[in-house]
């Protein structure tokens, strides 16, 4: 439990926020119920959670209002990839509606939805999802300077590193307290699409990592009976550490859990929003009852709670190794819960909470008739939340019809009393002053109709304070010029391959044809004994006629940082080759947001080659990207061919062979079913049907790589015919195409080589052709 300071008052610089999930109408209204401050959600499209019960456009823009009368906000997920159809047809006309509305901002993933948005959109604020996986300053700066108002970073990250982004940013971060959380790291995951054709990048998660699998090592099956689920992530509960989380600089909790019921929304809620209250009131005597922490046990978890990674890389008490979903006692408990939450929430108190509180001043008289004037305030936090930043509108409304009474005058508390059916209107008076002549006749109809008349005015003046500008797409097309000077090169399309290991590069150096080869940062970087020369071997390459382009580690961290950079230097300026400079070309593959920002930083991002992980799957990301400074891509390997030809390729390179890294994560299997040695390990994970998905462990940067089963192959793509003149692949015309190699031995890799130069195929090989020809939903 986190130490109390001895200081009494704590002044933070920033206002703290409790974000709630919301996956449908009833659930944001639980949340706001609870004291939610905001509310993520999605619409009928183009949301992480499409199977959630996401709401149509007139309940959504409702919604938005709700939540400006109560002061509170309501953020939108439009957290998912787009096909090249999508961005430009369906998504503007989808979202205008909801920013006219005054949408708070927009939590977003694909580049191409970021540049459509600041230019139709330009007040709209943008929120980059945990999906970008932004693990470091570099990727979260790049982010700031081009528009991004806050980050959720990675959900990997240790509060130091969330510490260290928010101090040399300043922006806003938002991250998770509460709820379930992704084996993979966040927006790196194929798994689900490789393996069903359903995307998770494209909120169609078929939740593999929740399946049983059986782990290896050299033949060694490492699970048993009860520890046949090493993927599945326990649930994160961060209550107790809550003060450290405010004092690391992040200002926005967000509870996971749009796919849940309104009950376990509301109840999360009103644990976390009592502890952040306490905390901000009296930091001091910040202690957490354990009956709360018996509540959020009963409601929902996964064999247990635990703290993310915040200050624990990984290890094996993180993962639900069995499966507890047929415990009939944990069941009941959280059956039994939800229905007394169910019944709080339908109280005359509870609902009233929906209801935002005016202050309201009525003069009557004979000769003025009847006045009200009203005074909302747009915060209904407490002064500490608020942040000084509250502002109000005040109104008048006026009626004629008062008189004198002719027999029994009408009472103050009559009229006061009448004022205050406010039954389920939007408004209650919070407060009532009453001024009135004596004697009067006050129609009891008239006084309904100055209160309606009054509550309509103000929710008109409401939602006008929010209305956002939205600009035509007509007059947002693009007029900055692209660097194209790298796009093409006199025997377009070329090859190239990247490698793994030095058996590998020296099967493919005398190979005609192959015009570059890819050298992995790992065979360099401080890993041991087994460290290898970069000058050497990129003297060897060049020697060989062919360029040496340096693949940076699929995952750069704090801990790896300064051997990247270092290398990066070294790459950079290791002397040319003589003869030929097509062989001296300098290329480095970014295959995150954090190495393309450092890239940035340094001055490099000429000769950066984005990789399949940073996303262009339309063709608005990935002029965005060029626009930019990164003249070069890798394309998506969630594309078909027909989408592929709606998609500008002149700037991208297509991987036509190798197995997909289905899987990045920060957890270890080796760590998680053995022990850790503190060196690369190979392992094999097997699924109920008996299929093997190859496991790395990467000890230097500390992380995991899952492999697809069968590699992928587009090999019979690239046949042509004397009907055809020309194969799928060269029709779709990429600058370039790649074959990258992991496990293979130097001989397969020459082989393979061989045949794709050839335009041969390998029929003997087991492969699979990936989404190229069916896609994904």
């Amino acid at each position: 439990m986190t130490a109390a300071r001895n200081n009494h008052k704590e002044v933070l610089p920033f206002r703290t926020e409790l974000l709630a999930p919301a996956g449908s109408i009833e659930a944001l209204k639980a949340a706001y119920i609870a004291g939610a401050d905001a509310v993520y959600i999605g619409g009928s499209r183009f949301g992480a959670r499409a199977y959630a019960d996401n709401p149509d456009e007139t309940e959504l823009c409702a919604a938005i209002d709700l939540a400006h009368r109560l002061g509170r906000k309501l953020y939108m997920t439009v957290n998912t990839l787009v096909k090249d159809t999508e961005v430009e047809k369906d998504l503007e006309a989808f979202m205008t509606p909801y920013v006219r509305e005054g949408l708070d901002g927009v939590i977003v993933q694909d580049f191409g939805i970021v540049d459509l948005f600041q230019n139709v959109f330009p007040e709209l604020p943008l929120h980059a999802s945990t999906q970008m996986s932004v693990t470091g300053v570099h990727g979260a700066r790049f982010l700031k300077e081009i528009g991004m108002t806050r980050i959720v970073p990675a959900r990997e990250l240790s509060l130091d590193e969330i510490r260290t982004i928010h101090t040399h940013t300043g922006m806003e971060i938002e991250s998770f307290i509460h709820g379930a959380m992704c084996y993979s790291y966040s927006g790196q995951c194929l798994m689900s699409s490789l393996i069903g054709g359903r995307s998770g990048n494209r909120g169609r998660c078929a939740g593999v990592c929740r399946l049983p699998f059986d782990v290896y090592e050299d033949g060694r099956l490492l699970t048993g009976p009860n520890t046949r689920y090493p993927l599945n992530m326990k649930d994160m509960n961060t209550v107790e550490i809550l003060p450290d989380m405010i004092r690391a600089g992040i200002s926005s909790f967000k509870i996971e859990g749009r796919m849940k019921k309104p009950e376990y929304t509301a109840g999360v809620v009103s644990v976390y929003r009592k502890y952040i209250d306490l905390f901000l009131t009296d930091p001091d005597h910040y202690r957490v009852d354990p009956a709360d922490l018996r509540f959020l046990w009963n409601l929902f978890n996964r064999d247990g709670f635990n703290q993310g990674c915040y200050y624990e890389r990984n290890g094996r008490d993180m993962i639900a190794l069995k499966n507890e979903k047929t415990n009939d006692i944990r069941q009941k408990a959280a059956h039994d819960l939800t229905e007394q939450l169910r019944t709080d929430l339908s109280t005359r108190e509870a609902r009233q909470k929906l209801q935002s509180p005016v202050k309201g001043s009525l003069t009557l008289s004979e000769a003025d008739g009847a006045t009200l004037t009203l005074i909302w305030s747009d915060t209904q936090m407490p002064e500490w939340a608020a942040g000084g930043l509250s502002d109000s509108i005040l109104l008048k409304v006026h009626r004629d019809g008062i008189q004198k009474a002719a027999k029994r005058p009408v009472s103050e508390e009559r009229v006061r009393a009448q004022m205050q059916k406010t039954g389920t209107s939007d408004y209650y008076f919070a407060a009532l002053d009453l001024t009135m002549e004596e004697n009067l006749f006050v129609p009891m109809q008239l006084l309904n109709e100055l209160r309606r008349e009054g509550f309509e005015e103000l929710s008109r003046k409401i939602r006008e304070r929010y209305q956002q500008q939205v600009r035509p797409l007509s007059d947002c097309m693009e007029t900055a010029p692209i660097n194209n000077n790298s796009s093409k090169s006199a025997d377009f399309p070329e090859t190239t391959a990247s490698v793994c290991t030095l058996e590998q590069l020296s099967a493919l150096l005398d190979i005609d044809g192959l015009s570059a080869i890819w050298l992995d940062a790992e065979l360099f970087l401080p890993e041991g004994d087994g460290a290898h020369s970069l000058s050497e071997t990129v003297h060897r390459v060049r020697l060989a006629g062919k360029a040496a382009y340096l693949m940076l580690p699929y995952v750069m961290r704090k801990n790896s940082e300064e051997a990247i950079t270092s290398l990066i230097r070294e790459y950079v300026g290791l002397k040319p080759c003589e003869g030929s400079g097509k062989k001296n070309v300098l290329s480095i593959l970014a295959r995150n947001l954090e190495e393309l920002g450092l890239l940035r930083d340094m001055g490099l991002a000429p000769y950066t080659v984005l990789d399949s992980g940073i996303y262009t799957m339309n063709s608005r990301a990935e002029h965005f990207f060029a626009r930019k400074g990164y003249p070069r891509n890798t394309a998506s390997l969630e594309l078909n061919a027909q989408e592929f030809r709606l998609r500008d390729n002149s700037r991208s390179e297509l991987i036509v062979y190798g197995r997909a890294p289905m899987m990045l994560s920060t957890h270890c299997l080796k760590k998680t079913m053995d022990r850790c040695n503190h060196a690369n390990a190979r392992l094999v994970l097997r699924d109920r049907r008996k299929a093997e998905f190859p496991a790395e462990c990467h000890c230097f940067s500390c992380y995991n790589i899952i492999y697809n089963s069968l590699p992928l192959s587009l090999l019979r793509e690239n046949l042509a015919d004397a009907r055809k003149k020309a194969s799928d692949l060269d029709r779709l015309r990429f600058r370039s195409f790649r074959l990258q190699f992991t496990d293979e031995s130097g001989a397969n890799a020459r082989t393979i080589t061989t045949a794709f130069l050839q335009h041969r195929d390998l029929p003997e090989m087991q492969t699979t052709r990936g989404h190229f020809r069916r896609g994904v939903e």
